[in-house]
């Protein structure tokens, strides 16, 4: 298969009262594309669907690895515990 660039992510910068876009200027908006907020200072990016707060992204990319790190040490256990009733 031809590798083909399938998107470009597109930065726009407004107000906070501003309308985010809806559509990449008549292409579908590409994951990924960033919103700048001047007011604020936040920005929002586009997932494919809807725009999300980046902090929001963050804060729960941070919870998960912390839960995957969890379930890690959890399963540790559990071969552990098996290893030693197999013996």
């Amino acid at each position: 298969m031809a590798v083909k660039l399938e998107g470009a992510i597109r930065r726009y910068i407004g107000l906070s009262k501003d309308d985010k876009p809806a559509d990449g200027l008549g292409d579908p908006l590409p994951a990924g594309s960033t919103f700048l907020e001047t007011d604020t200072r936040r920005i929002y990016r586009f997932n494919g669907s809807i725009w999300v707060d980046a902090d929001t992204i963050e804060q729960d990319t941070a919870l998960l690895s912390a839960l995957y790190g969890e379930v890690l040490v959890l399963r540790q256990l559990i071969e552990q515990v098996l290893i030693t009733n197999q013996s």
